[in-house]
């Protein structure tokens, strides 16, 4: 058969108090008794939410109550639900020969009860007991006489209104345990058709066996709740406002509160950026045709010396000259194969002009003809045609197309290496301004070159110092606590950074952090528990009132019979709240 908890709802309580007394409750089915006019029942969303974590938690509800607007909730949201019965009234009447006592159950439930003697009878019965030292005056829980004066149902009327409902609806399915509580504490009749049994006056047996078991059942009752206490505190709160200097450095393997030093990691990332640029310029010029020619060796393996203005001949005649002494190296026997020996050397046209912007050609030395071997074994070759060649208007480059190209080029690249370096930092902080920087530039056109249209591209390069800021947020917690014996509320917490510098040649980074937020002030646990042990309500009031890092606090006592702390460390539960 499940478990009861019954729990004796304040007219002040806290929907969240009592959401998490049935949240906690280990018990198949947990009774509420509401007074009349409590603050819970004046808003239907609260028994939503009941019903919810009902549902969620497969558990039955059970209310008991005079209030209408709570029945109406009780009925909308299917919980069980028992109205309110009257108290009985004491009857004195003179002895007689026989005394009117509870006519036994029928047979067949009379049988049930008695296959379940060996049960362990007990009921789940929690006072809530609370007291807010900075609004709250005392510390007095509501007693049981409380209970009964605010309306709240006593055990008795609860176990005779569940014997009722449960009677009319599944006589069957009745929680035993409660038949039996009815059997012992009411001491009346026990169903609807109320009948009764005469007990003889010399039935001295059966009364001394009913006490007993009366007996025995409330001490089981009773010292199944050998009470707890939760102490729940509010501490104080600070601002923050202050600046701590850190360093990062790639050196440091662990965290330095001491020096606010925290491990770092380098960083770097590299991106190319490249564009095509009309040239907007034009003037009146003369300029040779000039390129690229790669001139070979395959004459003999002996290395062959060409001074500057060395001619090469194109294969339609065009005369082309080299601007410096080059020796080209001799050829090499590979795998059986002469493989010629070969150098790259820029060459200018002999003569201006737009003839001379000739396609890829081969070219040969004009200068070797009187020798026909060495002329055939030496000749060169171009992959790309000659530029550059013009006589007359033509469209150059002007230094803003060069500037605004460049510019528009950089940005390009140093946007693209900053980007790369921000998606590769594994969870890392990075703090900006980001080192980033053009390590390249390359242009096929200079100011005033002529030319319809050139190309420039860029390499920049963004790299930094990296690092955990679960480390940073240690060093901040450590000076806080080190100094103020703070605790730093992360959650209201920012951080800035400011005066940041690189220093790449050592491997680390300094900067300042500014930390805003709150603290709150640090609470040793253990030694409140240990001051609490044994003390009552008064003693603890003055206790935690004299407290300087406690804002306010509540203290539940339960069962609602308990006056003081237990002295059972295990027995009391200290909860933080911020």
């Amino acid at each position: 058969m499940g478990s009861t908890k019954i729990i004796n709802v304040l007219k002040d309580e806290q929907f969240e108090d009592i959401l998490d007394a049935f949240q906690k409750a280990s018990a198949e089915e947990v009774i509420f008794i509401f007074p009349k006019n409590t603050k819970v029942g004046r808003k239907e969303e609260y028994f939503a939410s009941l019903a919810q974590e009902a549902e969620n938690s497969e558990k039955q509800i059970t209310i008991m109550t005079a209030d209408q607007n709570i029945e109406r909730y009780a009925k909308k949201y299917k919980f069980r639900f028992l109205a309110q019965q009257p108290k009985a009234k004491k009857v004195v009447a003179k002895k007689t020969d026989e005394e009117i006592m509870p006519e036994p159950e029928e047979p067949e439930q009379e049988e049930e009860l008695e296959e379940n003697d060996d049960e362990n009878l007990a009921v789940n019965d929690d006072a809530v007991e609370s007291n807010d030292l900075a609004s709250t005056p005392n510390f007095s829980p509501s007693s049981v006489e409380d209970v009964e004066n605010s309306e709240h149902l006593n055990l008795a009327d609860l176990t005779m209104a569940r014997a009722k409902s449960s009677r009319k609806s599944a006589p069957r399915s009745a929680d035993k345990r409660v038949q039996k509580l009815e059997s012992i504490w009411l001491k009346r009749e026990s169903g609807e058709q109320g009948r009764k049994k005469s007990i003889r006056p010399n039935s001295k047996t059966f009364n001394l066996i009913f006490l007993s078991s009366a007996a025995a059942v409330l001490l089981v009752v009773l010292f199944s709740f050998l009470g707890s206490a939760q102490v729940i505190l509010k501490p104080q709160k600070q601002k923050l406002d202050f600046e701590l200097p850190v360093k990062v450095s790639t050196d440091a393997a662990e965290i330095d509160t001491a020096n606010n030093q925290i491990p770092g990691q380098f960083l770097s990332f590299k991106a190319d950026a490249s564009k095509d640029f009309s040239a907007t310029g034009e003037e009146e010029v003369v300029k040779k045709a000039r390129g690229e020619i790669t001139v070979y060796n395959n004459f003999n393996s002996d290395p062959q010396n060409l001074v500057a203005t060395t001619r090469f001949e194109s294969s339609k005649g065009l005369i082309f000259r080299i601007s410096r002494a080059i020796t080209i190296p001799g050829a090499k026997v590979i795998n059986g194969k002469l493989t010629p020996g070969s150098i790259l050397v820029e060459v200018i046209a002999d003569k201006p002009g737009p003839e001379y912007n000739i396609n890829a050609d081969r070219f040969t030395i004009p200068g070797f003809a009187n020798n026909p071997s060495k002329f055939e074994g030496f000749y060169a070759e171009s992959d790309k045609p000659m530029s550059g060649g013009t006589i007359g208007l033509s469209p150059i480059v002007t230094e803003q197309d060069f500037n605004s190209a460049k510019e528009a080029v950089t940005a390009e690249a140093l946007e693209k290496s900053l980007s790369g370096l921000k998606s590769k930092t594994n969870s890392l902080e990075i703090i900006d301004p980001v080192k980033n920087e053009v390590v390249s530039l390359k242009s096929t056109s200079e100011i005033d070159d002529s030319a319809e249209s050139f190309a420039i591209s860029a390499t920049a390069e963004a790299k930094t110092i990296g690092f955990y800021k679960d480390d940073l947020w240690k060093i901040i917690d450590g000076f806080i606590n080190k100094n103020d014996n703070l605790i730093l509320l992360k959650d209201t917490a920012s951080l800035d950074y400011k005066n940041v510098k690189f220093d790449f040649e050592n491997k680390n980074i300094t900067f300042a952090v500014v930390v805003k937020g709150e603290a709150v002030a640090k609470i040793d646990e253990n030694k409140i528990i240990n001051d609490l042990l044994g003390l009552k309500e008064a003693q603890v009031k003055d206790y935690l009132s004299n407290l300087k890092e406690i804002e306010s606090a509540r203290v539940v006592l339960s069962p609602f019979w308990i006056k003081t702390v237990p002295k059972n460390k295990k027995d009391i539960q200290i909860k933080i709240v911020y």
